[in-house]
């Protein structure tokens, strides 16, 4: 009894569903955007309240809050490709903080006009994902 040495790699060796799961569809680009927008607009429309300026620093802080909020559940995607239960874990717990966190330091109207509408776009984001990982 030898032991054969395999010499053709099959297709999930070769890196071709590392790739597939590195890709960003248009939905992922869809969210990052409406998360970067919703930041900028939740700033102004914060500012324009309390009278506070709207400038560069403003602006900054709105784009990196959408950025870091798409990453974070660019993340948990990624964790929920091989575990599907601890990514929505992860998301819906990262969730609850980011909510906890903006409400903590800001209230009002706008406050949960503005979170719900995130809300529901990363809940949107996860629960796809979650049904896709579970058709594989």
């Amino acid at each position: 009894m030898a032991i054969q040495k395999k010499e053709e790699f099959d297709s999930e060796d070769s890196g071709e569903g590392l790739n597939q799961r590195l890709s960003f569809g248009k939905l992922t680009i869809f969210i990052g955007v409406a998360f970067i927008f919703l930041a900028e607009t939740f700033l102004y429309f914060l500012s324009s309240k309390t009278g506070a300026s709207f400038g560069l620093k403003e602006i900054a802080f709105g784009l990196i809050s959408g950025i870091v909020i798409t990453l974070f559940l660019i993340w948990a995607r990624f964790i929920m490709a091989s575990n599907k239960y601890l990514g929505a874990f992860i998301s819906l717990t990262g969730i609850i903080a980011i909510v906890y966190a903006l409400t903590r330091k800001y209230q009002g109207t706008y406050t949960t006009v503005f979170t719900s509408i995130g809300v529901i776009l990363a809940l949107f984001y996860i629960i796809f994902y979650f049904v896709k990982a579970n058709k594989k």
